[in-house]
């Protein structure tokens, strides 16, 4: 079987030619977000436009497609009028503008009532009422004119099928969702945001078939017209369906966000944790995920690298990160004199929590070195991690064997290796395409 899998992230696609579960060919088109202050947005037009080009990269070389599925990075709500205009960009978890909408939520519903129907508090931009809030009380002009609410995928969909669809995984973000019962949208919230179900996505799982590429879609990119076109998920998601989804799996994603995926066969809703169905439940097993994330992973390195050592080349900077990761290993984390340099990470703030937070040193004096900044950094950083992996051990017993991906190895081996326990790592390569051909891989589907 041929699978189109796209893997949609907040800085670029990645487009996947995949024969019989293997990954081929694949393809990276740059994707531009906008920072204005606390608002922050990807431009719904060049999202649509990067998504063309990635798919006509892949498909000047092949031809015949026999399926088509896609995973997007989650929050990004999206607002169409009734023509299908976009109305404002897709908003992400970094956007900040609605703190106090997400207090007077939860003001109004209770914390507890909030987390026992949606799975999570409602995070400012990182769980979509916020938003919606945001722009009926401070754009009332254009959320009157909203005719259709979506995440990334119900966007992309959209475009290829003319469906307006979504699965469990992304409805959880948009906070109008049951997504403990995945009994579907909760008609108290979306009384409160003012929104009719009417207005929101048809609920599919992830394994079904959203629809077909339409004659204008298969046209401007060299598909198949009548190509079927999967629900898709979240991508962190498409990463857990690259492993066995046994509950007690962890998946660690060393990115420019650090991501700490737990696999469930049962909710386990918290205010400190991201709970959301991993998508499936058509064929496929209906799973739940919990996640912890560092919002600035990997992009805490890069800031670092950028700020405090540009005049070291990135190999020099890796070496460095090393030997100061190996100095770190047998020593107990809390371990460090009165006065040392002690560092927030918080530069990218934190995804479970209401307020804004920001990253800082402490403890600096004219004595403190770049190398005891980054020190400091990688200390603090692996702290966190390790209070993230007891975190979720909490919930379940964690299986020995952890999958990992991402780029940021330097920092995974430094996490790891203060870890309670012992593990063994088994990298992920090309994780989101290969959970991807898992969708169509359980539908009778003719190869061409």
């Amino acid at each position: 079987m041929k699978i189109l899998a796209i893997d949609v992230g907040s800085s670029s696609i990645k487009a996947a030619f995949c024969k019989n579960g293997h990954v081929k060919h694949i393809e990276h088109v740059p994707v531009a977000t906008v920072f204005r202050g606390t608002e922050v947005e990807i431009p719904a037009a060049g999202l649509l436009k990067s998504l063309c080009k990635a798919i006509r990269q892949i498909t000047a070389s092949h031809h015949h497609i026999d399926a088509v599925a896609m995973d997007s990075f989650c929050p990004g709500v999206v607002a169409m009028d009734k023509h299908k205009t976009p109305l404002f960009g897709c908003v992400t978890h970094q956007d900040r503008r609605s703190i106090k909408q997400a207090t007077e939520l939860e003001h109004h519903i209770g914390i507890d009532k909030h987390i026992g129907l949606v799975g999570n508090r409602p995070f400012p931009g990182g769980i979509g009422t916020t938003t919606l809030l945001w722009f009926k009380q401070k754009q009332p002009a254009i959320f009157r004119k909203i005719a259709y609410v979506g995440q990334p995928t119900t966007l992309l969909i959209d475009y290829l099928t003319g469906q307006w669809v979504i699965d469990p995984s992304q409805a959880a973000f948009l906070g109008l969702y049951d997504s403990i019962k995945l009994s579907g949208w909760i008609p108290e919230l979306c009384q409160y945001v003012g929104l009719k179900e009417s207005q929101l996505p048809r609920i599919l799982f992830a394994d079904q078939v959203a629809g077909t590429v339409t004659r204008a879609a298969a046209d401007q990119l060299g598909l198949l017209e009548g190509c079927p076109v999967f629900a898709s998920l979240v991508d962190t998601s498409a990463a857990m369906l690259a492993t066995d989804c046994r509950p007690g799996r962890l998946v660690h994603s060393a990115g420019s966000t650090d991501v700490l995926a737990l696999c469930l066969d049962k909710p386990a809703p918290a205010g400190d944790i991201l709970t959301r169905p991993l998508g499936t439940g058509h064929k496929l097993p209906r799973r739940w995920l919990a996640v912890s994330t560092i919002a600035a992973g990997g992009s805490t390195m890069h800031w670092l690298k950028d700020n405090l050592f540009a005049d070291y080349s990135k190999k020099k900077f890796h070496k460095l990160t090393q030997r100061l990761g190996q100095e770190m290993r047998g020593r107990k984390l809390g371990a460090q004199s009165p006065g040392d340099v002690s560092f927030a990470p918080y530069l990218a703030g934190d995804r479970t929590a209401m307020e804004e937070r920001t990253g800082s040193f402490e403890h600096l004096t004219l004595a403190t070195s770049r190398e005891d900044m980054l020190r400091a950094a990688l200390r603090s950083l692996a702290q966190a991690s390790r209070r993230r992996f007891e975190r979720l051990a909490e919930i379940t017993d964690i299986e020995p064997e952890i999958f990992t991906m991402g780029g940021q190895t330097e920092l995974a081996d430094i996490m790891h290796g203060h870890w309670p326990g012992k593990h063994t790592f088994t990298p992920l390569e090309n994780e989101a395409m290969t959970g991807l051909s898992r969708l169509p891989a359980n539908e009778k589907i003719t190869g061409r």
